[in-house]
């Protein structure tokens, strides 16, 4: 008999991401969608089996006996394609979401069945969830499918087999068939209509015609276009913001508390996504991101939260669903995020480079959004030297981190940039210096430690130079060092080693390996840069997407896919082609100057102005 609840937890590796830039959807290896949020990235959930392999939802589409899968993306998309082999043939499985259009009733997602050889026989599987209910709610019969309130409707053209919480259906798929079934939004009455084959071609034309604005022509354009579809896919359309990644509570390590919500957008990621989605030819995703985060800048003038709901709300209060085991046991499973309410210090200097890069690429800047960044700077200017909670949101006290005054050196070296010396500015960015180089580095061994009287080391300090800095040379090599031989391991790199105030430990943070990547590069150690690249590329999953961190053992922790990772491997590869062409003179400086230096990337068009605004 069959038995979902057998089924154990899936590798995170194991899945790939469908998305309609809106919400998105977990497809695992064997065909079943253990997460998704259809309408909103941090919407409830109606899949949620990821975690809670009993009490989530899912809907699982595979074959009825013992197979073996592969799967890839269509070429230049965000569409799933699983080819399932087993003794009595194969057929496909595609997975793909579907936009929202005004004055047209769409299925979110659509999944395609299609024979390939001989007949195989399948079991579709939809038990749905309203967000993290204690019970699953009974389906009922609609025309065409199943449907229960505050649910989406399942439509098919076969019978559907309900049984109480389940919508079942045995069928057998022989070579040339098709079968479909399709997830609307509840109450779309008559309008719904299987066209999937038509469907699912125009999504692939859409995406197809996006990814041919790439700027990349170089020898890993395949892998790097994967990483900027992922972005895409990660962008929330409506309003231009980009989630960190599109899961919560994925853990940072198995059976540990180290459970965030990710599903929300971040200010530190602002500089380098803008810098990775212009240099790669996004465009329009640059300015639409450039806009959200302008906007919260000019709102917020009390001062920058780390991060935002994707539509710019600021209420994130932490929540936990304590009746979920989480993935492999690792509870509490929460949504929402309470770093929301955290004085991160970095925010201003993040926001002020991405207005500098703005400026600098021939952007102009409104005059709401200067004022603002003038009041940023002059926040910065006068409170640099107090302590904040780091950019890791350790659940500690309080500390002099050297991450945050670099920072904060940032936001008042761009504001003198943008809008001329000040003298409260320029006080303060010598003396953010004089702190760092001087009282900052530590006195026995010479590097950069996490705060000022730290022995521990930081990962977050190899961003130095790549903002600018005017790091001591001398204490940033040895800085490399102690990060090598005290936070590496191979080609991996924990992000600190130190006690955060939580139990338990974590995996090494991809976005900190390649953050070494980049140090490496700045100190003109390119071959061992290189090195440490290659073997980083050959991380990704199957289908070439990264989690947030990586275990020892190269399994994947944290939440998935992460947007940070993808920022990063794209930043590192751009790098790497800078120094190839200029060496280190060519990858010195700041975001936009390193923008503006030829490199394999094809020029786009910097800055699109609003429709009926001239250029800056």
């Amino acid at each position: 008999m069959h038995d979902p609840d057998a089924r154990p937890y899936q590798p995170i590796e194991a899945y790939g991401l469908v998305s309609n830039c809106h919400g998105c959807a977990l497809v695992a290896r064997d065909g079943s969608i253990d997460w998704a949020c259809l309408e909103r990235f941090d919407a409830a959930p109606v899949f949620s089996r990821l975690l809670d392999r009993t009490r989530g939802g899912f809907f699982a589409l595979s074959p009825d006996i013992p197979s073996e899968s592969a799967r890839l993306y269509l070429p230049g998309t965000n569409i799933l394609e699983t080819t399932f082999t087993c003794a009595t043939g194969a057929a496909t499985v595609h997975d793909v979401m579907l936009a929202p259009e005004a004055g047209r009733t769409l299925p979110c997602l659509v999944r395609l069945v299609s024979g390939v050889s001989g007949r195989v026989p399948m079991r579709m599987v939809y038990r749905p969830l309203a967000g993290f209910s204690e019970t699953f709610p009974m389906l009922r019969a609609i025309p065409g499918g199943a449907g229960a309130d505050g649910l989406p409707d399942l439509i098919a053209d076969l019978p559907l087999a309900i049984e109480g919480a389940e919508a079942v259906a045995l069928f057998t798929i022989e070579h040339g068939d098709e079968q479909a079934f399709a997830l609307y939004p509840g109450g779309a009455g008559d309008a719904r209509t299987l066209r999937p084959r038509a469907l699912m071609e125009t999504a692939r034309r859409a995406w197809a015609g996006w990814s041919a604005g790439a700027a990349y022509d170089g020898p890993l354009a395949d892998q790097l276009l994967r990483s900027a579809l992922t972005l895409k896919a990660l962008t929330y359309a409506p309003s231009g913001a980009i989630v960190a990644a599109a899961t919560t509570s994925l853990p940072e390590e198995i059976g540990g508390i180290r459970n965030w919500d990710y599903r929300f957008c971040w200010i530190r990621d602002a500089c380098l996504s803008f810098y990775v989605l212009k240099k790669f030819g996004m465009v329009a995703e640059a300015e639409a991101f450039f806009r959200f985060v302008g906007t919260l800048a000019e709102r917020d003038e009390g001062g920058l939260k780390p991060l935002y709901a994707i539509a710019g709300e600021t209420d994130l209060t932490e929540h936990e669903a304590t009746h979920f085991e989480g993935w492999r046991g690792s509870a509490p499973v929460r949504y929402g995020n309470e770093a929301a309410e955290q004085h991160q210090g970095d925010a201003y200097g993040q926001v002020l480079d991405l207005l500098h890069m703005y400026r600098s690429l021939g952007g102009t800047i409104p005059g709401a959004m200067e004022r603002q960044a003038v009041r940023l700077a002059d926040f910065a200017a006068a409170h640099w030297h107090e302590k904040d909670a780091g950019l890791w949101e350790p659940r500690k006290p309080e500390e002099h981190y050297l991450h945050a005054a670099i920072m904060n050196w940032v936001a008042v070296d761009r504001a003198i940039r943008l809008f001329g010396e000040r003298p409260h500015w320029c006080e303060a960015r010598d003396a953010i210096v004089a702190r760092v180089n001087g009282e900052g580095v530590h006195p026995r061994d010479g590097y950069y430690p996490q705060y000022v009287g730290a022995d521990d080391p930081d990962a977050a300090l190899l961003i130095a130079p790549m903002v600018g800095f005017p790091v001591d040379e001398a204490v940033f090599s040895r800085t490399v060092e102690v990060v090598i031989d005290r936070l590496g391991h191979g080609p991996l790199v924990y992000r600190y080693r130190n006690d955060d105030g939580l139990p338990g430990h974590e995996g090494t943070f991809l976005i900190c390996a390649f953050w070494l990547v980049d140090a490496l590069a700045w100190l003109g150690r390119t071959e061992e840069a290189q090195t440490r690249f290659d073997a980083l590329r050959a991380l990704q999953n199957d289908l070439g997407l990264y989690a947030e961190e990586v275990a020892e053992d190269r399994t994947f922790l944290g939440n998935f896919p992460q947007a940070f990772s993808h920022l990063a491997f794209i930043h590192s590869a751009l790098v790497l082609d800078l120094a190839a062409q200029g060496g280190r003179t060519a990858v010195a400086g700041t975001y936009a100057d390193r923008t503006l230096r030829e490199t394999r990337w094809r020029r786009v068009p910097w800055i699109v102005p609003p429709e009926g605004e001239g250029q800056g």
